[in-house]
């Protein structure tokens, strides 16, 4: 990623799970682990043990995931969480380059379900973050 990650504090954290949890309608909310919950904030912003951003969203949401740090809704934190730090760091480049809804839609359902990107995938997306410059000519390229 060009631009610096930004990462998501504690405070933040017990907000969106607060919202979360009242979109969910409910569940036994508080927090079990205020620890768990920083350090996993503070050490996904080391660059030596996750140094891509797959990396550290990976961490964020497995940990969120199985660590337990509340009463209820760890699953949901999880998803909700990814989804969040993907919000703060992704949006920038989706909005400054051609991805559209249709194309985000394919590449979350192919990171959801632990599938590669088809080859078809990977070139819209080079085509998109390229906005379609890709040097390739021809009769089979087709520019919007």
């Amino acid at each position: 990623m060009s631009e610096e990650i930004v990462y998501i504090d504690y405070d933040e954290a017990l907000t969106i799970y607060g919202k979360m949890i009242d979109a969910s309608d409910g569940g036994f909310e508080g927090v079990r682990d205020e620890g768990g919950i920083r350090a996993t904030l503070d050490f996904v912003q080391n660059d030596l043990y996750y140094p891509t951003f797959a990396e550290k969203l990976t961490y964020l949401m497995y940990r969120f995931c199985s660590g337990h740090f509340f009463n209820d809704g760890n699953k949901r934190i999880a998803l909700t969480l990814g989804a969040y730090f993907l919000h703060k760091n992704i949006i920038y480049h989706v909005a400054a380059s051609n991805i559209n809804q249709d194309l985000v839609l394919r590449i979350v359902n192919s990171f959801l379900t632990s599938k590669d990107y088809d080859e078809e995938l990977k070139i819209d997306i080079a085509n998109a973050m390229s906005k379609g410059e890709l040097g390739i000519q021809g009769e089979d390229y087709e520019k919007d």
